[in-house]
């Protein structure tokens, strides 16, 4: 072999232990990370001026992995009621090991002290609120998502407040914070609004919609207890405030694309979220709208 071919060899070998350094040369940025946005929104609760949650930190349970913790410099506390409608907090924007997550768990400080997490009532009242197990479990969403090396993903958590809220009379004034969100990719969801006649609202009634995916031609109201089989269960729901100028106005965000169901009933107030309550009724049902992604769909309740 010639000087010069010597001198070749060892010039390409040292290219490859550059390239091999810096994660290959020409080819794909393959570092093994990804990048991850994590936001939180929700869906507004009856009689209250304010929800507010004090996260400390975020932590993704990988796919056969270690944990990725994500804590936070200072705690961040986000007031849910002003994530309504397509309204969103991010919690964190910031590069996460690619990979396939079967979990994520929103560290919470939530022990009943109002001066950590609290909801102000319309009457101006302050409870705290509580996550049962909270200082040890934080607030679990068991939902699978993959972050693709070099790519990007942007989620919201979406809780619905009506269900995820309740202040049993034992543990006054304290309210509890249970787990009732859902994880949704926003490039891949749909949102749908509209109005109710005024009609449908006579003296006394406490208007709310409800959301139920698929068709759904006997509506269910809220019900903890009820199977995860009953297809009857909603979704979602949205309350209808009294001073709203007429028509009344309702939307749902970040809604997966599919056919969907929404209902309206005057007993919103008679709904206790843990139980089937056979007092709240549901007239008009309106069946067949279609939600496709990026798009919103208007359904007016006549």
């Amino acid at each position: 072999m010639s000087d010069s071919q010597k001198l070749i060899l060892n010039l390409t070998a040292a290219i490859l232990g550059i390239c091999g350094a810096l994660a290959g040369c020409g080819g794909s940025n393959d570092t093994g990370m990804g990048q991850m946005s994590l936001a939180v929104a929700d869906a507004p609760v009856d009689g209250a001026q304010a929800v507010v949650v004090k996260f400390t930190g975020v932590e993704l349970t990988a796919d056969g992995g270690s944990p990725v913790t994500i804590t936070f410099a200072q705690p961040k506390s986000i007031d849910l009621l002003n994530q309504s409608g397509m309204a969103s907090a991010v919690l964190f924007r910031q590069p996460i090991p690619a990979g396939s997550y079967g979990q994520i768990r929103l560290m919470v400080e939530a022990d009943g002290d109002p001066s950590n997490s609290y909801m102000t009532l319309s009457d101006g009242t302050m409870h705290g609120l509580r996550v049962p197990s909270g200082s040890e479990t934080g607030l679990k969403l068991v939902s699978g998502f993959v972050v693709p090396i070099g790519g990007v993903v942007d989620y919201t958590v979406d809780f619905d407040l009506r269900q995820a809220v309740t202040c049993p009379p034992g543990q006054a004034p304290v309210c509890i914070l249970k787990p009732a969100q859902r994880l949704v990719e926003n490039t891949k969801v749909g949102n749908i609004q509209g109005a109710a006649s005024a009609a449908l609202v006579p003296s006394g009634c406490v208007p709310a919609v409800y959301l139920y995916s698929g068709t759904v031609i006997v509506p269910e109201d809220m019900n903890s207890t009820a199977p995860t089989t009953d297809a009857n269960q909603p979704v979602g729901s949205k309350a209808l405030a009294a001073n709203t100028s007429v028509p009344y106005y309702y939307q749902f965000t970040f809604l997966q694309p599919g056919n969907y169901t929404v209902a309206f009933t005057c007993q919103a107030d008679q709904d206790n979220p843990d139980q089937a309550d056979s007092i709240v009724t549901f007239n008009p049902v309106i069946t067949g709208i279609v939600i496709s992604a990026n798009m919103t769909t208007t359904a007016d309740i006549p």
